[in-house]
């Protein structure tokens, strides 16, 4: 039996991104609505790991296992200077919903007296991988880099970090990442394309597909 890799996510921005890293590597990603699968699962998890399975199980448990290797992420940010602050909680860091300008401004203020240098910061992916047997694989990709003083000019609705984040190695903040050409891309593995890259052989190989 041929099977198909099926992305569990309703959001139609990582199904995007993510097709691109699989096409890059001869794979098509399904997305759940191309099988008519709708599916709104509660990431009631208290760390990456519990989230990312919470995803890869809800969507295994709706499919045929042998004709789908199931992929699901879930990814935080922590913050050295913080004790890895806010890990999975970005958005109700301090309890509640946060609009971007708020997460900008709660940021900097608990670093304000964090020099640069010390404003070291991860972004961490976990990939869980729901295999045809029902067993549930983890992998992980992290992109280290540091929290600026002050957001940069490239803000992304809804990705407030991508503006604070700067990753020395590439010169460039992560959110400037999206206005490179595909050439220039390609050398900037963001955490999630790393995750999927320590996933791969694995996907490779339940999907009986040559590298």
């Amino acid at each position: 039996m041929t099977r198909r890799l099926l992305y569990g996510t309703s959001n139609p921005g990582k199904v995007f991104e993510v097709r691109q890293v699989f096409a890059a590597h001869g794979i098509d990603l399904l997305a759940p609505q191309d099988i008519g699968l709708t599916l709104d699962v509660d990431e009631t998890g208290a760390t990456l790991e519990e989230n990312a399975v919470l995803k890869a199980r809800a969507y295994l448990d709706r499919v045929d296992h042998g004709a789908y290797v199931v992929l699901a992420d879930d990814t935080g940010i922590e913050i050295d200077a913080l004790d890895g602050e806010p890990g999975i909680h970005i958005r109700r860091w301090i309890g509640r919903t946060m609009t971007d300008q708020e997460v900008y401004d709660y940021t900097l203020e608990r670093l304000r007296d964090v020099p640069p240098g010390q404003r070291g910061a991860q972004f961490r992916t976990v990939v869980a991988l729901g295999t045809p047997g029902g067993e549930i694989e983890l992998f992980e990709g992290t992109l280290r880099g540091e929290i600026l003083v002050d957001p940069g000019p490239v803000q992304i609705a809804g990705f407030p970090f991508e503006a604070m984040f700067y990753i020395p190695a590439w010169s460039r903040l992560l959110g400037e990442i999206y206005t490179l050409s595909p050439a220039e891309k390609a050398a900037c593995a963001t955490h999630r394309e790393r995750a999927i890259r320590a996933a791969l052989p694995r996907i490779r190989a339940l999907l009986n597909t040559p590298a």
